[in-house]
């Protein structure tokens, strides 16, 4: 402790002590700032007396404190302490509106220990006791707003006369201290309107969620202080609220995890009762959730979008008691245009992902109109509808109609192991059924849900549509989701669009398959045509050069047909045509291709075959038409054809390979049919006429 200041100890002799209060006075009359304000009543109080310790006490009802915003001792300044109000000698003081006045620390002892008061130290008690104290209230009118108090280490410092002048310098300080406080407040309610407008202007002119919590809560702080800042949104599905903004410190590591039950808690019951709660002491508020033990005071409001409650949000302080009625008036105000600004950004929010909804159906809907094949389609959709809805699983089953099937396609189109549905069965059978679409909340808890073998049970959501076109169900989509909850009525609605433009690329793929079988199939014998043939010629030619392997074509023609036709009719023909077909189709693999060449004349084209291989298939070919037994509508018992044989050569250019077999065909039919033929250098080989065993050759005769 340094040496006491002495200045002012006792009265000045000449001027008079009234001309001295009115020049205070005027003096304290002068300024509407309460530091400065405070400063000129310590400067005017130190002229008439000792002020080693000083202080102003302001009475703090709603905190049940009282805080000295002005606090001397030895000329150094302490602000912003506080003592409890109601247990004090300061509060008896203002409570009963006394001047007190004591010349040792003995009478002050006294005093408290006859009015059953602690004694309360304040300051550095212990190296600077405080032997003489006076305390006066600081009175406007009948109210005692605080205390004024002037303390000195020395006893019997003061006399009744400088009590009395302290008492009235505390009337003119009482009333300089409510007019400053006044104009504070007008200050401080410009201050509060000024944010409030520019808080409104910030958050009204955006429509980002995130920017608009923002801006409101870092709005807030500058006429609303709080160490921690939150606006809860309802997640009504799992009833309760979840964290969507907030400020203070380490918030990243609970905001995303933290969920209040509705009614638990400040927040909770705050969004249940929809009315505000001023908390002095959240440890002893039942129920109470925290998310850092600094907090001890909070409040909470509702955020109100006309009679519906749509979010809380809350301040909280590390004060006890740290919250004015005032200032929950005022976040009150700060929550009626978030609440706007909020709906505003959650409607904004609403149509610009249905727009994106809208884009990405569009995407979706341009990307399947130029597919042609259902695996296609299938793997197109589980792809793309992620964009729409988030899942774990997709399933696009197709209807077998014929069998009463629901068949599953993998995202590559294939299908997923031997898992069939009948219709009926499972969600996916229940949906072909009925032909509606379906929310399913817990798999766990629907008996329409089938359990896969060999899955794990679980709890999952699931929602599902079917596929339906021109009336007729085409198939069924499922998507699930692990958890429960997982999918709204707007997951619903988007599957239910993505369903339908399915069902109608999946019809559109039907209908493609039909028109290319058409355009690629011989009507009567539904063998190839010659056009796809040709078509599949060129692939395999080049495939066959560019791996060094064998190609070989047979040409076959049926001897006499015209005899058929002339003598039976064209109907008999066509009965002898189909059943051709049938044993082309029987005798060779199912990588061959076969087709009608035109007329009465078959070809097949063999790839990758060895060449004894060939020869053979051609003498198979013609032995088991030799004793096909035709039906009685052919008209004939049994027919013969001629065949012609020919391998590719690296030199083709083009069709060679047709026209060796062709012309191999036509030796054939030079020496009365029934034959095969195959080119040998410059001379051709025949096979005579067929043993028994169709599998046997007969000897070729060889003819330059």
């Amino acid at each position: 402790m340094g040496e006491l200041d002495t200045v002012g100890h006792d009265l000045p002799e000449t001027p008079d002590r009234l001309h001295t209060l009115n020049e205070i006075g005027r003096v304290l009359s002068s300024t509407l700032d309460l530091l400065s304000l405070f400063e000129t009543i310590y400067d005017q109080v130190s002229r008439v007396m000792d002020t080693t310790l000083f202080f102003i006490g302001l009475v703090q009802p709603e905190r049940h404190v009282i805080s000295l915003p002005y606090f001397r001792e030895e000329g150094t300044l302490h602000t912003d302490q506080e003592v409890p109000l109601g247990n004090s000698v300061t509060s008896l003081v203002i409570e009963r509106n006394l001047r007190l006045l004591f010349n040792t620390d003995a009478e002050y002892l006294e005093f408290a220990e006859a009015n059953g008061l602690p004694e309360i130290l304040i300051g550095d008690e212990e190296n600077l006791p405080s032997l003489s104290q006076i305390f006066v209230p600081l009175n406007t009118g009948n109210r005692s707003i605080g205390a004024l108090s002037v303390q000195s280490t020395r006893t019997h410092a003061y006399q009744s006369e400088d009590m009395q002048t302290l008492s009235v310098i505390a009337s003119q300080a009482a009333v300089a201290i409510a007019n400053a406080s006044l104009f504070a407040q007008t200050q401080t309610n410009l201050d509060q309107m000024r944010a409030m407008l520019d808080v409104a202007q910030k958050i009204n002119g955006s429509l980002e969620l995130s920017t608009v919590l923002d801006e409101l809560l870092s709005g807030m702080r500058p006429v609303l202080p709080y160490y921690l800042a939150t606006v809860l949104l309802p997640n009504i599905d799992e009833a309760c609220l979840e964290i969507v903004g907030t400020i203070g410190p380490d918030v990243e590591n609970w905001r995303s995890t933290v969920k209040i039950p509705f009614g638990r808690g400040v927040t909770g019951q705050v969004y249940l009762t929809g009315e505000p709660l001023r908390v002095g002491d959240v440890q002893s508020f039942p129920g109470y959730v925290g998310a850092d033990d600094s907090v001890r005071s909070e409040m909470a409001v509702p955020l109100r979008q006309r009679d519906r409650i749509v979010g809380v949000l809350n301040v909280e302080r590390a004060e006890v008691n740290a919250f004015s009625s005032s200032e929950l008036d005022l976040l009150m105000l700060f929550a009626s245009q978030a609440a706007i600004a909020i709906e505003n950004a959650r409607l904004f929010t609403e149509q610009r992902n249905r727009v994106y909804d809208l884009q990405t159906i569009q995407s979706i809907v341009q990307k399947l109109t130029p597919l042609h094949d259902i695996p296609s389609i299938a793997e197109l959709v589980n792809r793309e509808l992620k964009q729409l809805i988030d899942y774990h699983a997709c399933r696009l089953f197709f209807l077998d109609e014929t069998h009463k099937l629901l068949v599953p396609l993998s995202e590559s189109g294939t299908p997923i192991g031997d898992l069939r549905l009948r219709v009926g069965e499972g969600v996916a059978g229940w949906i072909a059924q009925s032909g509606e679409s379906v929310v399913i909340p817990n798999t766990l808890q629907d008996s329409r849900a089938a359990q896969i073998a060999g899955t794990p049970v679980r709890k999952e959501s699931m929602i599902g549509a079917p596929l339906v076109y021109e009336g007729k169900v085409r198939g069924v989509i499922t998507l699930s989701k692990l958890g429960i909850n997982q999918f709204d009525e707007n997951s619903l609605r988007l599957l239910e669009i993505i369903s339908a433009q399915t069902a109608i690329a999946f019809d559109r793929a039907r209908l493609y398959d039909e028109l290319r079988t058409e355009a690629i199939t011989d009507p009567l014998t539904k063998l190839y045509n010659r056009r796809y043939l040709l078509e599949r010629f060129k692939e395999e030619k080049s495939r066959a050069i560019r791996n060094n392997h064998t190609l070989a074509a047979i040409m076959l023609d049926i001897d006499t047909f015209k005899r058929v036709n002339d003598r039976h009719g064209h109907d008999a023909g066509d009965v002898v045509l189909q059943e051709m077909a049938l044993v082309i189709r029987a005798a060779v693999r199912a990588e061959d291709i076969v087709a009608r060449y035109g007329g009465e004349e078959f070809c097949i084209l063999l790839p990758e075959i060895p060449v004894d291989e060939a020869e053979r298939v051609a003498e198979r070919l013609r032995a088991m038409i030799q004793r096909r037994v035709l039906p009685e509508t052919a008209g004939v018992r049994n027919v013969t054809v001629s065949v012609g044989m020919a391998l590719l050569r690296r030199d083709d250019l083009g069709g060679e390979l047709f026209s060796r077999a062709d012309h191999a065909m036509y030796a054939v039919k030079h020496v009365g049919g029934n034959r095969v033929c195959i080119p040998d250098g410059n001379a051709y080989r025949f096979y005579g006429e067929p043993p028994t065993d169709a599998d046997d050759r007969a000897d070729p005769q060889i003819v330059g």
